[in-house]
């Protein structure tokens, strides 16, 4: 088995705007699907030399987009168990992609089902702005139950992270404040970090002995009121209600569900999309009660005029054309001006 974040974002503006509609998501995937099915080249190539590449998996109950990020250069070697290494075994024209799927749920909620080394999430921002001229600009989606998903977490790891300048046994207390007050002591350069876990072995009831001391510790920390004081604070476990692995951001009190997937699966392009599309629908459900409690209401109707078919090139290309026919109907005109004053 593999593991798998789920990231909850949601579409704030549209080309610098604020979006107080629904975004255009089910014509979006439409046109990347129409543009698929007549061949056309679907290839964006970012300001920092990243290609990226989507087509559209699923229209319903959400519209499902995996982006790709192509790679042509640098490609990793295959090897067998004696290290013996070989090339990627490509066929002419092939490349290696690395896939993150979005869905687009109600309430302009995006759900991004990532892997280590899938375009981060801005990407599709990229994508869309790049392909059909409208960039949607996403802010992650903050948990406002902090409190209640705490409550229910069956925390299996505490972490956090401090530079050292700022280590100080004032910033918490009880066994905390010992604990920063010691390694203040020791380093005064770099990042100090610590994380508590669980661990695999041991009798069911130590295990849960473990967990409600780190339970405890967790509380404590939080009752300090420094946590702004530090760079990285996660806390991470079940949650008993979903049965999901949950990592709750306690800086900026969002959170990612994590998801166990079959690695065989997911290394199948064949079955990896219908896994993907049940996983992005289940997390969906999951969490629409919420998104309801603390999202706004969005009214009216998509705007699907927004969207233009997609060409190759993507808006450079239409922009380019655009441009060429001005200067070309601008000759025409200056040489009929002057065909007239010659006559």
């Amino acid at each position: 088995m593999a593991r798998r974040s789920v990231q909850f974002w949601r579409i704030e503006q549209l080309n610098g705007d604020a979006l107080g509609r629904p975004f255009p998501a089910r014509r979006v995937a439409e046109v990347l699907k129409n543009a698929q099915e007549a061949g056309v080249d679907r290839r964006f190539t970012s300001v920092d030399g990243t290609v990226l590449l989507a087509q559209a998996v699923a229209l319903t109950p959400h519209p499902v987009v995996l982006l790709d990020r192509v790679r042509e250069t640098n490609l990793p070697s295959v090897g067998d168990a004696l290290g013996r290494r070989k090339p990627l075994p490509l066929a002419p024209g092939d490349h290696l992609l690395e896939t993150t799927y979005f869905a687009f749920l109600k309430r302009n909620v995006i759900a991004v089902l990532t892997s280590g080394n899938g375009p981060r999430a801005s990407r599709m921002g990229e994508y869309l702005g790049g392909m059909v001229g409208m960039e949607p600009s996403l802010v992650p989606v903050v948990r406002e139950d902090v409190e209640e998903i705490l409550a229910r977490l069956e925390v299996s790891r505490f972490e956090f992270a401090i530079p050292a300048e700022r280590l100080s046994g004032k910033l918490m207390e009880g066994e905390w404040a010992d604990v920063l007050d010691s390694t203040s002591r020791l380093m005064t350069e770099g990042t100090f970090r610590i994380s508590l876990t669980v661990g695999r072995s041991g009798k069911a009831e130590d295990k849960q002995r473990i967990r409600d001391r780190i339970q405890q510790l967790i509380d404590l920390f939080r009752r300090a009121g420094s946590v702004e004081h530090f760079d990285y604070v996660v806390a991470e476990g079940k949650d008993s209600l979903t049965g999901d692995r949950e990592v709750v951001d306690l800086l900026k009190e969002r959170f990612i569900s994590h998801v166990e997937v079959d690695a065989d699966v997911f290394n199948d392009p064949r079955k990896s999309v219908a896994e993907a599309i049940a996983i992005l629908n289940r997390q969906a459900r999951d969490n629409e009660a919420f998104f309801e409690r603390t999202l706004p209401a969005i009214t009216g109707s998509a705007d699907s005029a927004q969207v233009p078919e997609i060409v190759a090139g993507g808006m450079a290309a239409v922009r380019g054309a655009m441009a060429a026919a001005a200067e070309d109907a601008l000759e025409k005109q200056g040489g009929a001006g002057h065909e007239l004053v010659r006559g």
